[in-house]
């Protein structure tokens, strides 16, 4: 999977591409959604759904994506606010800690499952 401007470009559209990340022009270091006059034809996630990012600000995509560079690249949480920066998502360092925090084991998780037992191939 390449980490790149395209899906850092694909999440900040947002699911249905209707709505954009913008920077607000009144203060600095936030994300303001851009409305486009119409209404939204479908959500992240589902309201029955029991996602790990249910009511999160950012899209899944973008929190996957910090917590990733960090986890795999041994980056500061500095490092991962200026690479987002570069990609045009405004997010504090403060923010990239507290998702490391709270989705690392969702990702140590996920790379058990896909483990092979011993003797398995």
């Amino acid at each position: 999977m390449r980490l790149g401007r395209g899906l850092l470009a694909g999440a900040a559209a947002g699911a249905a591409g209707t709505t954009a990340l913008t920077r607000s022009p009144t203060s600095t270091g936030s994300v303001a959604l851009a409305d486009r006059g119409w209404r939204e034809t479908g959500s992240v996630t589902s309201p029955g759904s029991s996602s790990v990012f249910a009511g999160f600000r950012f899209p899944r995509e973008v929190i996957a994506v910090a917590v990733r560079w960090y986890l795999r690249y041994g980056l500061s949480y500095r490092d991962v606010e200026e690479l987002l920066a570069e990609r045009g998502v405004t997010v504090g360092h403060v923010t990239v800690y507290r998702w490391v925090q709270r989705f690392t084991p969702e990702f140590i998780e996920a790379a058990r499952l896909c483990r092979h037992a011993p003797g398995d191939r």
